[in-house]
């Protein structure tokens, strides 16, 4: 429900029905319909009752740090995980990753977080499982945030420091 009033179900979208969702989040129907009355994962009414929306739900799961199951990942949707290594992150360098995303939304579909370079990072890593990291630093020659990001994924996720001036780079790295 939104703004009090029941949504429906546009056509050709993926929907679950709370059985469904429960099952992949790993966690009774029980405890998905108290995350549903709390709010926390959207639902709309459909001819069978209550569905969620697999976007929603990878929203959710994400949040959450619970792992991404392959059948929610539609098309080639890819995985991006931003980490921030300083505590603000320059409005140039903010403004390009959202140009760059925004640019290539239309050929990829993406999944991101963003995510402190802190003592949480591994867990992020190990439940997202991203396809890519972008590590947003203000010294991108600050080789040592690289070398532990791939330690921690075994060098089998690349890793990639941007700054502002390197925005072309960040798009062609995201593309590939």
């Amino acid at each position: 429900m939104t703004n009090g009033q029941p949504q429906h179900p546009p056509a050709g979208h993926e929907y679950l029905d709370l059985k469904q969702a429960a099952i992949i989040c790993s966690v009774s129907e029980e405890r998905f319909n108290k995350w549903i009355d709390k709010g926390v994962v959207p639902v709309v009414e459909g001819k069978e009752g209550r569905l969620i929306h697999s976007h929603d739900l990878v929203q959710h799961l994400v949040r959450h740090n619970i792992p991404i199951p392959d059948r929610l990942l539609q098309g080639n949707s890819r995985k991006i995980l931003f980490v921030l290594t300083d505590e603000s992150i320059p409005h140039t360098v903010t403004i390009e990753v959202i140009r760059t995303l925004c640019a290539l939304r239309k050929e990829t579909a993406y999944i991101f977080d963003f995510v402190r370079f802190d003592d949480n990072l591994e867990l992020k890593v190990i439940t997202f499982h991203p396809d890519k990291i972008v590590l947003l630093q203000e010294n991108p020659d600050d080789r040592e945030p690289v070398r532990l990001l791939r330690k921690l994924t075994n060098d089998a996720t690349p890793v990639y420091a941007f700054a502002a001036e390197r925005a072309v780079e960040l798009k062609q790295f995201l593309s590939e």
